[in-house]
């Protein structure tokens, strides 16, 4: 059942790049470097930022990706095996990468919290030519929500202020969320990404 929950949520995120990219290959603009129209950008990330802001970001969000992925990759990888039982060295690994992820999830949340701040102008941008900005702030607000579930219930599964069941539904607590966190962060990244990119083209 768990299983079966994890692969639907992963194939969503999925099906939604795929539609992203199939509408922006058939609304694709034959000249190159130019856009449907000209679009406020606010809350884009700037085109041409100072060289330390540029490492900055560079580091931060590489950080955040590369510890989203490891934990991901350990916690769910525990799937694919008979028991579906996250033990041994993957639990050692997951746990490992633990404080790097949040790390970089606060880091992330700081750093990109003022850049996705909802604007009006968000509303008119829901459109297949427009909305990486709007869908980018989205998955970013969901992805920082998520992440105080994943990380507190965990934590405090670990710490002996629950009792048995409690502890238990914690770790349930921890498990559905995890999912849809690194769904949530996955379309952020992608969202981020386009939006990048239709702003270095004008």
């Amino acid at each position: 059942m768990y299983r079966t929950a994890v692969v639907t949520v992963f194939l969503s995120a999925l099906a939604i790049i795929a539609a992203d990219l199939v509408l922006r290959l058939l609304r694709r603009d034959p000249a190159p470097g130019r856009t449907h129209g000209s679009r406020d950008h606010e809350g884009a990330v700037p085109a041409n930022p100072s060289v330390i802001l540029r490492w900055v970001r560079i580091a931060v969000n590489t950080v955040a990706l590369t510890s989203l992925a490891a934990i991901a990759t350990t916690g769910f990888s525990a799937l694919l095996e008979k028991d579906r039982q996250l033990t041994g060295e993957r639990l050692i690994w997951h746990v490992a990468c633990a404080p790097a992820f949040a790390l970089g999830a606060v880091a992330v949340t700081l750093f990109w919290a003022h850049r996705n701040r909802f604007a009006p102008a968000d509303w008119s941008r829901l459109k297949p030519d427009a909305w990486a900005l709007p869908l980018r702030k989205f998955f970013f607000w969901a992805a920082a929500v998520l992440t105080v579930p994943t990380m507190v219930s965990i934590l405090l599964a670990m710490l002996p202020l629950a009792g048995t069941g409690d502890q238990q539904n914690l770790v349930l607590i921890h498990r559905c969320s995890a999912p849809l966190l690194a769904a949530a962060g996955l379309l952020f990244a992608y969202f981020a990404l386009i939006a990048w990119r239709e702003r270095s083209l004008e």
